[in-house]
């Protein structure tokens, strides 16, 4: 078989596989833990958390903080992001199918848990964020062994690229789930009313934050763009900024340096400067936790993918957290809630991974198998004839088994599965 594989593209081989059609979803771990409810557990936590808050607060009373008929109180956001650098591809759809699914879930159990107490719950939205400040490929420079690059939202028409396949996906979900969805940005995080006093205490501690949230370099990677007409050229990694704070580490200032145009400032006093603040995924991932564990008004859980759990959280969030709670006694014994969508793998069990970081014609062989809807939402959308919904509902449907089962959340699947799940032409 191999050989005859081998015979028919002998210019670019395919290598035969066999597998006997099982499908096992083994226990262990958080599959064991989790085996048969994903929603309580979490709701659970969402309630322990305004138990903390109230037990904090000396204006709420004993009573009034269990009055609350063992349900959440406060609206609940899921939240996903992306960067909108290429048509989502498949992993990037389970993420969104988990959030929009794990919403319904938690929805639905409020409701009927809500309708026995004759008590209305609290509201569940979907948050999609857009990383508009990703670079854009091509578009950077490096300058002395520095690099630079310009951002999705500083290039004219980098945004727009892939934005209304993006919109269709999230419109089809929303549908789907009965749950309503907004979009954010980066400039939304970085308005936030607490950020500049995070920034600030991130300034403080820089000789800290810096190798832990950036081992290469050592430093924090904060940036901004260059606001000469035209430019938009930001230092990636923060090698070159400057920092200044006063005694009490309040209204610090920035200094970004330009290759062309020489350093220009930020002050963290002035919200529209600190909206132009952009960072890399781990000072991101910190700051987005930080500015959600103050928030007493909303929960806010996350939705993202299995490779960012394990040692990614524990070394660039879970110990920095702890950090800044000991030492401003913020968020005092409060965690991220973070759920972690199953990452889909190759044969060799490497995820799947965008073309920007994979070798040109990496995922060629996809194609001649049948399977390179599974590359993006554009291509799976011709491969239903131009009707994406078609391909996206098999997907949807499928992470909704998972849901309803949850042992099947914490673990991966490969693309062969998905192919016989979604790609299968005698699906109903």
């Amino acid at each position: 078989m191999q050989g005859l594989v081998h015979t028919l593209i002998p210019e670019s081989p395919l290598f035969a596989t066999f597998h006997d059609g099982q499908v096992h979803d083994p226990l262990g771990g958080g599959a064991y833990a989790f085996q048969n409810d994903i929603a309580e557990p979490v709701l659970f936590a969402l309630l322990k958390d305004e138990e903390f808050c109230a037990a904090a607060d000396t204006r709420v009373t004993p009573v009034e903080a269990r009055n609350h008929n063992g349900l959440p109180t406060r609206p609940i956001i899921i939240h996903a992001g992306l960067q909108p650098n290429n048509s989502p591809h498949v992993g990037t759809l389970v993420v969104f199918c988990y959030a929009f699914s794990f919403a319904r879930a938690i929805r639905d159990r409020m409701q009927v848990l809500g309708d026995a107490q004759e008590y209305t719950p609290p509201s569940v939205t979907v948050m999609i964020t857009f990383i508009d400040t990703a670079p854009v490929k091509d578009r950077g420079v490096e300058v002395g062994g520095v690099q630079y690059q310009r951002s999705h939202r500083d290039v004219s028409d980098a945004l727009s690229t892939y934005m209304s396949d993006y919109e269709e996906v999230i419109r089809l979900l929303s549908n789907w789930a009965d749950i309503p969805f907004t979009v954010a940005f980066q400039s939304d995080l970085f308005s936030d009313p607490a950020m500049p006093s995070l920034l600030n205490y991130m300034i403080s501690q820089r000789a800290t934050l810096g190798p832990q949230l950036s081992p290469k370099y050592g430093t924090l990677a904060l940036r901004s763009a260059c606001p000469f007409p035209g430019c938009n050229l930001a230092e990636k990694h923060g090698r070159l900024n400057e920092y200044e704070t006063d005694g009490s580490n309040q209204d610090g200032v920035i200094t970004f340096h330009c290759s062309s145009h020489g350093p220009h400032s930020v002050n963290l006093s002035h919200s529209a400067e600190v909206a132009r603040l952009e960072a890399n995924a781990p000072t991101r991932n910190l700051l987005r936790s930080m500015v959600h564990l103050l928030d007493t008004t909303k929960h806010h859980i996350r939705v993202t993918g299995a490779d960012y759990a394990g040692m990614y959280q524990e070394t660039f969030l879970y110990r920095p957290l702890a950090a800044w709670s000991a030492s401003t006694g913020l968020a005092s014994g409060r965690t991220p809630h973070i759920l972690y969508a199953p990452l889909i793998v190759d044969w060799s069990g490497a995820k799947l991974s965008k073309s920007l970081y994979v070798r040109d014609g990496g995922y060629a062989f996809l194609k001649r198998l049948g399977m390179d809807g599974f590359c993006s939402y554009a291509r799976l959308r011709d491969r239903f004839d131009g009707d994406g919904a078609e391909g996206l509902r098999r997907i949807w449907d499928e992470v909704e088994r998972w849901v309803a089962d949850p042992k099947k959340l914490f673990r991966t699947f490969s693309l062969a599965y998905l192919q016989g799940v979604v790609l299968q032409d005698d699906k109903d």
